[in-house]
């Protein structure tokens, strides 16, 4: 969770300094529109879907067993969600902030407003992302010690 954190940090300051460096050479922010909402929100299900079918498995509770490509295509699937939705956090973040000193015109209150509910959109993408690997996670169980599988407890599914 702290690298996700590192990286939506890193994210936003650079991408901060890009629009700020933009703006200056003459250039136009880019357009937030509600298009880009589609794909965050798909893929934020997506991988939650996913990742419950592998988790219920682990409980006991699914019928089928995943093959071992699909659950280590799920876990990294997860992984990416965490580090790409941090990654657009930070920029979406940034589009905000650029457009908070002229919120007084509606143009810009728009283009904040949007930063804003793509930032959100984002941040649940990362938390998919998170809860995700989570879930993915091999539970302890009582005979670890005496356990010659090679996994030891809490390692990931498949990973």
């Amino acid at each position: 969770m702290r690298t996700g954190v590192v990286v939506a940090v890193l994210a936003g300051m650079a991408s901060w300094l890009l629009l700020q460096v933009v703006r200056s050479l003459g250039g136009a922010y880019p357009v937030i529109s509600w298009l880009g909402l589609v794909p965050l929100v798909a893929v934020t299900l997506l991988v939650l879907v996913m990742c419950r079918q592998i988790r219920r498995y682990l409980q006991g509770r699914g019928t089928l067993r995943p093959s071992p490509q699909r659950g280590r295509g799920t876990l990294v699937g997860a992984q990416a969600a965490a580090l790409g939705g941090a990654a657009l956090l930070g920029w979406y973040a940034a589009n905000a902030l650029v457009h908070l000193p002229n919120a007084d015109v509606p143009s810009e209150r728009v283009q904040l407003v949007w930063g804003v509910v793509h930032a959100v959109a984002a941040l649940a993408l990362a938390a998919a992302g998170f809860v995700g690997q989570a879930w993915c996670r091999i539970p302890p169980t009582e005979h670890d010690d005496d356990d010659d599988d090679g996994v030891a407890d809490g390692d990931l599914a498949y990973g």
